[in-house]
């Protein structure tokens, strides 16, 4: 198995893989449930972040131990699945955006904890090359806006930011998100190739006078992950035939 989905909260509700067994994996930095099945044929392990029961906040995520688990398995590239609040009032949603940078100054996620290394992070161009491919093609059937690039702001979480943190996050990034640039950085360390599908279902708060409410983010995300996964569905056609 060389391929990985990691997808959050609407992942839940849609059929990813068939023949799906929920796989239990010991890591030096904790235990990770993982699902395996299959994608067209093909074996893919399926990630969920927030827990198969939607119950791991976003700061409570153990990243090291999900992405250890995954390279425990065989996993080589891993694609990720998440919805992030627009920064950028011209930018008309719905929206998928395709990350080709990040910014994550709160986060602390590493594997790297007993010797003196220094990674250089970043996505895996490869594979968001393939992800924006695909991409140009579901959103044009789709009618959706595509961000070929954009960069993305890592906050901590659980809460949503306040307005005075979008007017300053603004100024440096296209959309912010929990999980992304964690996730990024793990697999850099680890030797895994990563990036993501991100769609943009709302404005941050305050950007377009939008109040930010999480239920409606939730209800708009829902309609949206079914895009995600078509782009990443193709993907993974591409990657594995």
């Amino acid at each position: 198995m060389e391929v990985a989905v990691s997808g959050g909260t609407n992942i839940l509700s849609l059929d990813v893989l068939e023949d799906v067994k929920v796989v239990e994996v010991e890591t030096e930095f904790g235990k990770a449930v993982l699902e395996v099945g299959y994608a067209g044929g093909f074996e893919v392990a399926l990630l969920r972040r927030h827990g198969i029961n939607n119950d791991i906040p976003p700061h409570r995520i153990n990243h090291a131990a999900n992405f250890a688990a995954l390279k425990k398995l065989g996993v080589r590239k891993v694609i990720g699945m998440g919805s992030v609040g627009c920064l950028k009032s011209e930018v008309e949603l719905p929206a998928i955006a395709i990350p080709h940078d990040y910014i994550d100054f709160f986060s602390f996620a590493t594997t790297v904890n007993d010797r003196l290394e220094h990674v250089t992070p970043g996505f895996d161009e490869k594979l968001r090359s393939l992800l924006i491919d695909v991409a140009r093609e579901v959103c044009k059937k789709r009618k959706y806006n595509l961000l070929e690039k954009a960069v993305y702001f890592q906050s901590r979480g659980p809460r949503l930011e306040t307005k005075a943190e979008v007017r300053v996050i603004s100024s440096w990034a296209d959309c912010v998100g929990m999980t992304a640039g964690s996730e990024a950085t793990v697999a850099r360390e680890l030797g895994i190739g990563y990036a993501c599908v991100c769609t943009m279902d709302n404005y941050a708060n305050g950007i377009r006078g939008e109040e930010v409410d999480y239920r409606e983010i939730v209800r708009r995300a829902k309609v949206s992950a079914e895009v995600s996964l078509e782009i990443v569905s193709g993907a993974l056609r591409r990657l594995l035939m």
